[in-house]
C-alpha cells in the first residue's frame, strides 16, 4: 500500500521535499494508518511529519483514551505531537449547529491554528474512497452540485488527501497486516447520524449486490468529475472578466451574459454569490435559477436571496447586493410582528393582505379530495375546521414547534430550522404559519402535518404567499 499512496501523492504534487506535513490523528484506524504511511514516506519524498489530535469532549473516558493513545503513538515514533481540547457541545448550543457540524468545524479551527503556529505547509487527513462515496450518496439525495460530487478532493488548498486511493478494506487489512492496534469510536456504530446509515446500509448492500467496487468507482468518479468542475471554474474566471464589474458590497452583470449557456450563466452567479456571501453553504440550484431568470424580467424586477444578498433587474444589467446593516435592522425590528389570515365567508372568496412586504392571497374552497389540492413551494392547502386559534403569519417565538409526523410525532421548530441547514441570521425572518405555537407552514420550507387536507375535509383554506418562485411541491 505504501508504493500505492506514494504514487497517488506524487501524481497530486501532494507535497514538496523540505515540508513540514501535520496530520489529523484521531487515533482511529484510517489515521493511525496513514500515520505510518507518511511516518515511512518521509524520508524518499523529503518532507518532515507532525501530528495533532483534537479532543471533542464529547464520549467521556473514551475521549480521554484515544487522545491518549495518538500521543504514545507518536511518542513511540518520535513525531511531534500536539493536543488541543475543544468544547464542542457548548460551541455547537453557542452558534446553533448539530454536534457533528460543531465537531468539523472546531477541527479545521485547530488544524489552521496548529499548523500555523508549527510552520507546517500542508494538513494530511485521512479521507478514503469509502468517505467519497458516502459523500457522494449523501449529497445526491439532499441535492448537490458537480462541485458537491467532488468535494473530497486529493488537494484543496493547503489540505491533502492521500488515502483517496484506497477503500476501508484496504486499510483495515493494511493495519492488520503490520500489528497495528487503533482506536474504535463507539458512536461510528451507531445510526443516530445520517452518514453512518449509509455506511452502515447502503454501501453494504451495493458492494455485496451490486459491485464489490462499488465504492472505488465512485471515487474515480468524483476524480472525473472533480476535473470537468476546475475545467468549468477555469471558464468561469474568464467569464467573470468579461461581463462582472465589482462595486462595494455588490457586483454588476451585463445582460450580454444570458446568451452563454445557462451552465455556464449558472457559474458565473454562483461565483457572483459565493463573493457576496463569503461562503457557498445554502446557495441552491432555485436560487441560482430566480437569479438567471431575472434576464427575462422588466427593469426593478428583484429577487431576495440567503445572506441578505438581493438581486434587480437593471438596464442591461443585473445587479446583485448584499444589504446593508440598515436593512438588516428592519429585519429585526418586524420580527414579533404578527397577522391575522381570515378565512373567507364565501366559496371561491378571495382576500388579500400583506406581510413584511409579502402579498397574501387566501381563498376558500369546497373540498374535493384529492383532485383539488394542488401545492405549489408557496401555495399551500389547510383544512379550515382543524383551526384552533386562529391562523396567523408571523416570524418565530420561543416555543414554537412542528408536528413532523400523521401521529402527531412533534419538533421543536430551532431544531428543525438547525437540520434543514437554515442559514443563522435568516431564521429570524423566515415567515410561518402559525396556530398557537404550532407552525403549520415554514414557508420555503416545509409544512408541518398539522391542517393537512384529506378524505374528511369540508372546507379548504388555499394560502399563497408571493415571496419567491412557484414550484410543484
Amino acid at each position: 500500500m505504501r508504493e500505492k499512496v506514494r504514487a497517488f501523492m506524487e501524481q497530486y504534487h501532494m507535497v514538496t521535499a523540505g515540508e513540514r506535513v501535520l496530520l489529523g490523528l484521531s487515533g482511529g484506524a484510517d489515521s493511525v494508518c496513514l500515520f505510518h504511511l507518511l511516518r515511512e514516506l518521509q524520508e524518499p519524498l523529503g518532507f518532515s511529519l507532525l501530528a495533532v489530535h483534537v479532543n471533542h469532549n464529547l464520549r467521556g473516558a473514551e475521549a480521554g483514551r484515544d487522545a491518549a493513545f495518538a500521543e504514545n503513538l507518536c511518542r513511540e515514533y518520535d513525531v511531534p505531537f500536539y493536543l488541543y481540547s475543544c468544547p464542542v457541545e457548548k460551541i455547537a448550543k453557542e452558534k446553533h449547529l448539530s454536534t457533528e457540524e460543531a465537531g468539523r468545524a472546531a477541527r479545521q479551527e485547530v488544524f489552521a491554528a496548529c499548523a500555523k503556529e508549527q510552520r507546517a505547509v500542508k494538513i494530511a487527513l485521512a479521507h478514503h474512497q469509502d468517505d467519497v462515496a458516502e459523500t457522494m450518496l449523501h449529497h445526491l439525495a439532499r441535492g448537490t452540485s458537480l462541485a458537491g460530487l467532488a468535494s473530497l478532493r486529493p488537494v484543496r488548498g493547503n489540505v491533502i488527501r492521500p488515502l483517496l486511493c484506497v477503500g476501508r478494506k484496504e486499510i483495515r487489512q493494511e493495519l492488520e497486516s503490520r500489528k497495528c492496534s487503533w482506536c474504535e469510536d463507539s458512536t461510528n456504530a451507531e445510526d443516530a447520524y445520517t452518514r453512518n446509515g449509509i455506511r452502515h446500509h447502503v454501501l453494504p448492500y451495493l458492494t455485496e449486490e451490486v459491485n464489490p467496487r462499488a465504492a472505488a468507482h465512485m471515487a474515480q468518479t468524483s476524480l472525473d468529475l472533480l476535473e470537468t468542475e476546475e475545467y468549468l471554474e477555469q471558464q468561469t474566471d474568464q467569464l467573470m472578466e468579461r461581463y462582472a464589474s465589482a462595486e462595494k458590497n455588490a457586483v454588476v452583470l451585463r445582460d450580454a451574459v444570458s446568451s452563454e449557456a445557462p451552465l455556464l450563466q449558472r457559474y458565473v452567479i454562483r461565483r457572483v454569490l459565493e463573493q457576496l456571501a463569503g461562503k457557498r453553504k445554502d446557495l441552491t440550484r432555485e436560487h441560482l435559477e430566480s437569479v438567471r431568470e431575472l434576464f427575462e424580467k422588466q427593469v426593478g424586477k428583484s429577487v431576495c436571496l440567503p445572506y441578505g444578498i438581493t438581486a434587480v433587474r437593471g438596464y442591461e444589467t443585473l445587479r446583485l447586493e448584499k444589504q446593508g446593516v440598515h436593512l438588516k435592522e428592519e429585519r429585526k425590528r418586524k420580527s414579533g410582528e404578527e397577522v391575522p389570515i381570515p378565512v373567507p365567508a364565501g366559496w371561491e372568496e378571495e382576500k388579500s393582505l400583506t406581510f413584511a412586504e409579502n402579498p397574501v392571497t387566501i381563498v376558500k374552497k369546497t373540498s374535493v379530495f384529492p383532485e383539488r389540492i394542488e401545492e405549489k413551494k408557496y401555495t399551500k392547502c389547510f383544512d379550515c375546521d382543524k383551526i384552533k386559534d386562529g391562523l396567523v403569519l408571523r416570524t418565530r417565538r420561543s416555543g414554537d414547534y412542528l408536528r413532523v409526523t400523521a401521529k402527531g410525532g412533534k419538533k421543536k421548530l430551532k431544531d428543525y430550522m438547525i437540520d434543514a441547514k437554515i442559514p443563522k441570521e435568516e431564521r429570524d425572518s423566515i415567515l410561518l404559519l402559525a396556530d398557537g405555537p404550532e407552525i403549520w407552514w415554514v414557508v420555503g420550507y416545509r409544512r408541518g402535518e398539522s391542517g393537512r387536507v384529506g378524505e374528511d375535509t369540508k372546507a379548504v383554506l388555499q394560502i399563497q404567499i408571493g415571496v419567491g418562485k412557484e414550484e410543484n411541491r
